[in-house]
């Protein structure tokens, strides 16, 4: 029974070995299975790692030909400023000359003047009073001719109207109008004589017949100006304000006169 009992527990000893031998064995396969997934594992995160180190190095080749166009360019800038620097040192030279003769030319200018201001002032001063005077001389002999020319020859009535624009109408302030009128068989008629006429002239005339018409509460039925000089600008102020416009017109611009005509507004 005793040696029985030594073989039973041999046996459950070495059935104990085995199966921790077992044990052992299925925790090795274990370990071993972990290890292969995680080098599985790391294998694909390197060969993710590759393709981003190739992408990567595509990117910095690309940027190194970036960098190699940019190169040059900045060299063809600096040529390009190397070239402008030199055309600015040309050009300062020749602005130093340039002014050096200018500056002569000035101070010539500036004695020439200096000794020909009295006689200058001396000429504006004859030239615009012997211009006032032939204005102010022809107005008033083209006034007296057409006046006696109206009266005698075609029994016309022709008035010198002089009266006060209380109101400031025409003027913004009150003041003095005159006017000269024409009345036949009940047409009247107003006219300008001026030695010259521009835009503004008509727009003053326009607001003096306007004027007469609220004061006397009656209908001019022609407004006329007559003037050897007219301002180009005048001509469409005339056509806007239905003002008869008689000049001549031969020395306004070749457009200017085809208008007149178009429009019927007289010249000789």
């Amino acid at each position: 029974m005793e040696n029985l009992g030594v073989g039973l527990e041999g046996m459950n000893f070495e059935s104990f070995i085995l199966n921790e031998l077992k044990n052992l064995n299925t925790r090795l396969d274990q370990v071993l299975s972990l290890i292969i997934n995680d080098r599985i594992a790391n294998d694909a995160r390197w060969d993710a790692n590759d393709l981003k180190w190739i992408a990567n190095d595509a990117r910095w080749d690309a940027n190194d030909l970036r960098w190699i166009a940019n190169d040059a360019r900045w060299d063809a800038n600096d040529a390009r400023w190397d070239a402008d620097d030199l055309k600015w040192g040309i050009n300062d030279i020749r602005w130093v000359s340039i002014s050096s003769i200018l500056d002569d030319l000035i101070a010539s200018f500036l004695e020439f003047k200096k000794d020909n201001l009295k006689f200058d002032e001396f000429m504006r001063v004859k030239v615009g009073a012997l211009g006032a005077r032939w204005g102010v001389a022809t107005e008033n002999s083209y006034r007296s001719m057409l006046e006696s020319i109206l009266v005698k020859s075609f029994n016309v009535e022709v008035q010198n109207f002089i009266g006060l624009d209380e109101s400031g109408t025409v003027f913004g302030r009150p003041d003095q109008i005159e006017l000269d009128i024409i009345i036949k068989n009940g047409v009247l008629i107003i006219m300008e004589l001026k030695s010259s006429i521009s835009k503004n002239d008509l727009y003053i005339f326009e607001r003096k017949v306007r004027w007469y018409e609220l004061k006397f509460d009656i209908i001019v039925n022609r407004a006329i100006v007559v003037s050897p000089m007219v301002d180009r600008w005048a001509i469409a102020v005339a056509e806007k304000l239905k003002i008869e416009l008689f000049s001549n017109f031969d020395d306004l611009h070749f457009e200017f006169s085809g208008r007149l005509k178009t429009k019927g507004i007289r010249f000789f």
